[in-house]
């Protein structure tokens, strides 16, 4: 299967240069109402408290790497791709070993986001057992509370469909390490895989080495391509070295990897996005 990345064009590199994607705990994404289509019942407590509870232990016990099916999404290059400004990875999910479920609670293949109209009602039992199960690998696990697992992180309002999003989860829970771990650097093993926990000025990411393979193909934004543009069409001007610099590392790596580049184009007949291979340029 292959999956997409919106990412700004600094980011692009390094991702490229690292060979490396970057997971985050769900309360850190751009969505308030993460984790609470929980559909709990048998309550308590007002809802909200249970629900707190509950979506604070699954971001604290779960990290999320987000993907997408298309990189030709206008939306997404407006909001995730720098205003057309970045690039777009293409990743090979087979390759990267997202599709492995041995080492990923939910992965890729179970990772599609259901998104709906109303909030979920009466699923899933609020209880102290549900709660502290959750990041106890033994307890709670795909074959046997699929429907939590869901409900907590795979479902979204419809209002976030045009994201067309499908994510990969881990459980780092074995790991003991918190949101507020001390080092601003620490790696750690899970399940046979080296993870590097990372502190960012904000928040931390958790970020893993995959094989080089699994780069199939990097998109430039219309704005990134003109630049490309420029820079060949007037090679002996002063362009910003800066910028030129950067267009020709993403190359450079692009041709080490071995990957295919496109171009995102208007087709202003059908009032959509294209690519367009830029091969002959790279290469």
């Amino acid at each position: 299967m292959i999956l997409y990345k919106y990412v700004r064009f600094d980011d692009a590199i390094r991702i490229l240069e690292e060979q490396t994607l970057a997971f985050s705990h769900l309360e850190d994404f751009n969505d308030p109402f993460e984790c609470t289509g929980l559909g709990l019942y048998g309550l308590d407590v007002p809802l909200s408290v249970a629900t707190n509870a509950f979506r604070s232990r699954f971001s604290r016990k779960y990290i999320i790497l987000c993907l997408t099916r298309t990189a030709l999404n206008p939306l997404m290059w407006s909001h995730y791709g720098d205003s057309y400004k970045g690039v777009v990875i293409g990743i090979d999910t087979k390759k990267a070993g997202f599709e492995n479920i041995g080492q990923y609670i939910i992965p890729v293949q179970k990772g599609e986001i259901r998104y709906l109209r109303t909030c979920p009602k009466d699923i899933n039992k609020a209880n102290i057992d549900n709660l502290v199960s959750v990041g106890d690998s033994n307890l709670l696990n795909w074959e046997i509370n699929e429907e939590l697992l869901k409900h907590a992180l795979l479902y979204k309002m419809q209002e976030w469909a045009y994201e067309e999003e499908v994510r990969i989860v881990k459980n780092i829970s074995p790991a003991n390490i918190g949101y507020h771990y001390s080092s601003s650097r620490k790696e750690f093993e899970i399940d046979g895989q080296i993870w590097n926990r990372i502190q960012l000025p904000t928040r931390p990411i958790y970020s893993i080495k995959i094989p080089k393979e699994a780069f199939v193909d990097v998109t430039l934004g219309l704005a990134s391509y003109k630049e490309l543009k420029r820079l060949q069409e007037n090679e002996t001007q002063d362009f910003n070295s800066i910028k030129i610099n950067k267009l020709e590392k993403l190359f450079d790596l692009v041709r080490c990897l071995k990957m295919s580049a496109y171009r995102i184009d208007r087709n202003d007949d059908m009032w959509s996005l294209e690519r367009k291979n830029i091969n002959s340029i790279v290469y």
